[in-house]
C-alpha cells in the first residue's frame, strides 16, 4: 500500500485489487460484529418474555 495524497479530511492510497477486497471485508466483518454486540446488550437489558410474546414482538418488527 502507498499513500498518494494526505490532508486532513482524506487519504488517498494505491492498493492492490486483492487487498482492496480483503479491506471491504474485514469492513463489514467489523460491521456485523459492532451489531452484534448491540444486539446483545439489548438483549441482557430487554425484559423477559414468554414463547408467545416473543414470536409477536417478532412479527411486529
Amino acid at each position: 500500500m502507498c499513500v498518494l495524497e494526505r490532508d486532513t479530511r482524506s487519504i488517498t492510497v494505491r492498493m492492490s485489487p486483492r487487498r482492496w477486497n480483503r479491506f471491504l471485508g474485514l469492513e463489514q466483518a467489523y460491521r456485523v460484529a459492532n451489531a452484534v454486540v448491540r444486539a446483545k446488550r439489548e438483549c441482557e437489558t430487554a425484559p423477559s418474555m414468554s414463547v408467545d410474546e416473543a414470536m409477536q414482538f417478532i412479527r411486529e418488527l
